[in-house]
């Protein structure tokens, strides 16, 4: 039987306990089927959590560790982030990670095919002080890129950095007034996505105000503003987000979904 953890925020962590992880989250490969991030339960601390640090950049600020047991023979897929996975059994993809040096072993991840039953879950633990690498595995030592789609508002000493940097152009950024009155009045689908993606990231309460654009006919402005409903006040967008959770176009759907379980 293989080892493996899943990070995911705190507040799943009852349910995840009661019914198991659900299979939400789309491999790197082409197969389409849903599964589940997660690594091995390794000796070394740092990496069998190393993810944590990154993830809680875009999850909740509390995370919690879900230790699982499958079969050996169980088909996974492995492989560096971003890169294209290998098909390999849980118990190669730990022989895998074990051959591996410490430093190549970062950003390594193992994909399972499928949902993990509340009888595999083994242990639920508390991961107060994430550890591991943050943007990159190989970021530590270099300035990090201030852009809004590696850096969103309110994000560690985002301010500090953007200052710093020559390259990051502060004027085209609108305040969230103006975004919003802009929302209002626009009628094509390729402006009202470039408005949405301005709200990405910035804390935000009014979901009234594009409440609307869940019935837009333009699947790309829906699936943007299931992107956008991740910097709103999450009680008050549950109920908006449940109904893109349940839009006829899957791509719709996972981004609505995409701040579930899709933690690695």
């Amino acid at each position: 039987m293989a080892w493996f953890v899943h990070l995911t925020p705190e507040k799943n962590a009852a349910r995840i306990r009661r019914s198991g992880l659900s299979p939400v989250s789309r491999s790197r490969s082409d197969d389409p089927r849903p599964g589940v991030y997660c690594t091995p339960l390794l000796g070394d601390y740092t990496l069998t959590y190393q993810w944590s640090r990154e993830i809680k950049r875009w999850q909740s600020p509390r995370l919690v560790a879900v230790h699982f047991r499958i079969p050996d023979d169980t088909a996974v897929t492995v492989g560096y982030y971003g890169a294209v996975p290998q098909e390999v059994t849980a118990a190669q993809a730990v022989a895998r990670f074990l051959s591996l040096s410490p430093e190549a072993m970062r950003g390594y991840e193992v994909f399972l095919r499928r949902g993990v039953d509340a009888q595999e879950i083994r242990r639920i633990r508390s991961l107060n002080r994430p550890v591991g690498w943050r943007y990159t595995p190989t970021a530590h030592g270099r300035r990090p890129c201030p852009c809004p789609a590696c850096m969103a508002r309110g994000e560690y000493r985002i301010s500090r950095i953007r200052d710093k940097s020559q390259d990051f152009d502060r004027s085209h950024i609108r305040p969230r007034q103006e975004v919003m009155e802009k929302l209002r009045t626009a009628q094509e689908g390729a402006a009202i996505v470039e408005l949405l993606d301005e709200l990405h990231g910035r804390q935000q309460s009014d979901v009234f105000r594009v409440a609307h654009l869940a019935d837009h006919p333009d699947p790309a402005v829906r699936k943007a503003l299931a992107y956008a409903l991740s910097g709103f006040n999450r009680r008050a967008a549950a109920e908006l987000l449940e109904r893109l959770r349940s839009d006829p176009v899957e791509e719709v759907r996972e981004a609505a979904g995409a701040d579930e379980d899709d933690a690695a």
